[in-house]
């Protein structure tokens, strides 16, 4: 088995979706107005991701799944997540909007998916931990709103690591949103992950090369830290173990 991760798909498929039509579906907020890079991008996923992964294979997917704001518009996104080879397990996005009741999104998504908040899923060899994440302590803008936020988000994250009951011998914690500051100052998340010994952290939500640039080192804390926002991986998911 193999480990992959992917954030930020961002699909927005405004019809259904099969292996056939992919080229020709249409999606209602086409992410092209944000690069070049972002034309087809959903048709570059799928034809990397079938390529790369195996059934038998994990893909990690750290949230911005879907545009869709109400659970019940995911259904083509969710069904184009059902086409792809191996097991999937996400976190929640800050746009995604429809990420409510952890039952209905699990209740929801297709065979093969499995939605993580609060808790953690394993295979053997690898455990897998996390939450979305939000914006950290001495970010460059950081309000009494982010501060209330952030807190909950520490607390989701220590119950996911308390939640590990049989851990196996690779730990990976998955976040949307980078789990420091631009200064990659240590805080609460870092704390916890050192605490529980986290082997590998993967993350998303940075697009362009100024907001890439202000990515982790590979390596840092004793962790090994992945940017695996789409652009930056160049649509393919990325080998992580």
């Amino acid at each position: 088995m193999k480990v992959f991760a992917l954030g930020d798909l961002h699909l927005s498929f405004t019809q259904s979706v099969t292996k056939v039509n992919l080229p020709g579906v249409p999606q209602h907020k086409p992410m092209s107005c944000f690069g070049p890079g972002w034309q087809d991008h959903g048709v570059k996923i799928f034809n990397n991701w079938s390529r790369m992964v195996d059934e038998e294979d994990l893909v990690l997917v750290p949230g911005d799944i879907s545009w869709a704001m109400k659970l019940a518009e995911t259904v083509y996104d969710f069904q184009y997540l059902s086409l792809l080879p191996g097991k999937k397990v996400l976190v929640q996005g800050n746009h995604d909007y429809w990420w409510h009741s952890i039952s209905k999104v699990r209740s929801a998504l297709p065979d093969g998916c499995y939605a993580l908040q609060n808790d953690s899923f394993s295979v053997p060899g690898v455990t897998i931990v996390g939450t979305r994440g939000w914006l950290t302590p001495n970010n460059r803008v950081f309000t009494q709103h982010d501060e209330k936020i952030y807190r909950r988000e520490i607390q989701r994250l220590e119950l996911s690591l308390k939640s590990m009951k049989q851990r196996q011998p690779v730990v990976i914690a998955m976040f949307h949103y980078m789990p420091t500051n631009q200064e990659h100052q240590c805080n609460e998340l870092i704390e916890l992950l050192k605490q529980y010994r986290v082997d590998i952290c993967i993350y998303g939500h940075l697009h362009g090369a100024e907001a890439h640039s202000m990515r982790l080192p590979a390596r840092h804390w004793g962790i090994d830290f992945y940017l695996t926002a789409a652009d930056f991986v160049h649509f393919a998911p990325m080998r992580i173990i």
